[in-house]
């Protein structure tokens, strides 16, 4: 062998042997992301109903009264072993059944959102938590080392909403007939997926809310992941075993026509980018309406949005009980 045939031989087996280290390294970490997606494939549906089971146990863990309102917590056990903790508010006065809202609110929000509304009038208001069990706003590794919490939270959200559902609507003081759901920020990516699978909620709102969850992963790492291609990749992985694809709102929002859906998010909003916010906007049936708020991303601690919010949701269904309007396709 020549001195040339001997030095493109070395170069040859210095690119097989790089090519086997990218192949070893892509196989080291594409094993664990699939592990940690088998859960989460296909169609998810008969999956949450069966999550969601019948309900076993309820217990309220404390009463309260607040103005003219009353204050239960209460956890929710079911036979598949899901546990729901929610707040419900309802007015003090004793009369017939009542339009309910049932919220889901941002992450750190949880069940507190049913106090946090305002002026409620002569509705039932609940909220659930998320059930999620490991630790407040871990940090990356943190994260990762509790991602099997995370992920179980992820699937269990929807069936948490549907159990919240079917123990409401046994209650005397709520009016099965105008059983509303409200997904306001994080809580509004859950709530395509419930409003789709339940037919009884009479209606759908989803404030502050946008679609392609893999879109919004890579905008929200764009501070923490500088290099494009690596940003795209983690998108990508986060997206697979977390659903996105199974999960995402566009995949199921269409599907709660006949009933109608209000879509409502604010201008000055950053909290995703606008191509998620029109992809949600696209996917929509009729009948539908858009609405558009001033200001920026709600908070607990934004008062102003907050008000808005208050206005435009709360208020509209009691103006509707007043006139006795129904919801209808």
């Amino acid at each position: 062998m020549s001195f040339a045939q001997r030095g493109l031989w070395h170069r040859d087996r210095r690119g097989r042997g790089k090519w086997l280290f990218f192949a070893l390294l892509v196989f080291v970490l594409a094993t664990p992301v699939v592990w940690l997606g088998w859960p989460v494939r296909g169609d998810p549906s008969e999956r949450f109903f069966d999550r969601r089971g019948e309900i076993e146990q309820v217990e309220v863990t404390r009463q309260w009264q607040t103005g003219e309102s009353r204050y239960e917590h209460l956890t929710l056990i079911s036979g598949s072993g899901l546990q729901v903790k929610m707040t419900v508010r309802r007015p003090m006065t004793e009369n017939d059944s009542r339009p309910l809202m049932l919220l889901l609110g941002g992450a750190g929000t949880g069940r507190k959102a049913a106090e946090l509304v305002q002026n409620t009038g002569d509705m039932v208001v609940a909220a659930i938590d998320y059930p999620y069990q490991g630790p407040e706003k871990p940090e990356l590794w943190e994260g990762l080392w509790h991602f099997d919490q995370i992920q179980r939270a992820i699937l269990d959200t929807t069936p948490a909403l549907l159990l919240a559902l079917d123990y409401l609507a046994r209650q005397a003081y709520v009016d099965s007939e105008r059983m509303e759901l409200v997904g306001v920020s994080l809580g509004a990516f859950f709530a395509g997926t419930a409003g789709a699978l339940e037919e009884r909620f009479s209606r759908v709102w989803l404030v502050q809310g946008a679609a392609d969850p893999r879109a919004v992963y890579e905008y929200r790492l764009r501070e923490r992941i500088a290099f494009e291609p690596i940003r795209v990749l983690v998108a990508r992985i986060l997206g697979f075993v977390t659903a996105s694809e199974d999960l995402k709102p566009e995949r199921w929002v269409g599907k709660i026509s006949p009933r109608p859906v209000v879509v409502i998010n604010s201008r000055g909003d950053s909290a995703y980018p606008a191509t998620s916010v029109v992809a949600l906007h696209a996917s929509l049936r009729e009948p539908y309406e858009l609405e558009w708020l001033s200001g920026g991303h709600v908070t607990p601690g934004r008062t102003r949005v907050l008000k808005q919010l208050n206005e435009r949701v709360v208020q509209r269904i009691a103006t509707e009980e007043k006139r006795g309007d129904i919801p209808s396709p």
